[in-house]
């Protein structure tokens, strides 16, 4: 049977040694290992000695991987299960390393979606939809989702979701009943409920001047006209060129009136 002929400490790190059986390095321990066997010099080891010794080294090195891994922030179980998958450990192993997190609250899941729900309505322009999606993508219960989804709308301000809207609006080009399309579809995209924006809007100042209006409609004709004069001619250009403005939102009255303004209602005049 092996016998430990020597122990050192490792050079590059004083919490690990180099355990050698029979003269030959066998492999490196964590300190804990090194306590939990009350390793020594001289002493005889058995091959289910050195069984224990490996499967208790393994789940050390998983165990600080870990420690080290929840030290640049919070983490779920299914974060920290993925992690030491790619890191290779048996699936025993990974069980036990969690299941010592959870017991030392490591692993907090309520703590995590509240640490999330604190940051980022502090740091982001993100409604309720986005962060639950982010608790679910990283394993959180659906229960814990639901309450703190809750808790996150409850805690956003309304005055904070109309600065972001009001944010989008300006930058959003077009008259207004496009523009509150826009405005909409970017408010859902940030994850926020269609009711939630109703509530908001009803808040907003939409009025645009006409003076406003008609220059971006005159800007607008020119762009649409001179790319539907390359493919029409004639009334079909009129039309044509009627409906793409329509699209944009612009008014049908509004539209032929400008038009008439700018004399192409032959729809044989380039406008420049």
């Amino acid at each position: 049977m092996p016998k430990i002929t020597k122990i050192e400490v490792q050079k590059n790190n004083k919490e690990r040694f180099n355990l050698y059986l029979d003269e030959v390095f066998e492999m490196g321990i964590d300190v804990d290992t090194f306590v939990q066997f009350n390793l020594k010099k001289d002493q005889i080891l058995e091959a289910s000695d050195m069984e224990k010794i490996q499967k208790y080294e393994s789940y050390r090195q998983a165990l600080n991987a870990v420690i080290q891994y929840l030290s640049y922030r919070k983490r779920t179980e299914f974060e920290v299960q993925q992690y030491l998958v790619k890191k290779e450990f048996s699936e025993i192993v990974i069980a036990k390393v969690i299941d010592y997190c959870h017991k030392e609250k490591l692993i907090d899941h309520n703590d995590f979606a509240n640490s999330l729900k604190n940051t980022m309505i502090l740091t982001t322009d993100k409604g309720p939809g986005v962060y639950k999606q982010k608790l679910h993508q990283s394993g959180i219960e659906k229960s814990i989702i639901d309450e703190y989804g809750q808790l996150y709308e409850a805690e956003q301000s309304l005055d904070d979701i109309l600065k972001i809207a009001n944010k989008i609006w300006k930058q959003k080009k077009g008259p207004t009943i496009k523009k509150k399309e826009k405005l909409t579809q970017s408010l859902m995209q940030k994850g926020y409920s269609f009711e939630k924006i109703k509530e908001v809007m009803a808040e907003m100042d939409f009025s645009q001047s006409e003076e406003e209006i008609d220059q971006l409609l005159q800007k607008d004709l020119e762009k649409v006209y001179n790319k539907n004069v390359r493919k029409y001619t004639g009334s079909h250009l009129v039309n044509k060129t009627i409906e793409g403005l329509m699209r944009k939102g612009y008014t049908y009255d509004k539209i032929k009136s400008k038009i008439e303004e700018s004399g192409i209602n032959s729809g044989t005049e380039e406008i420049e």
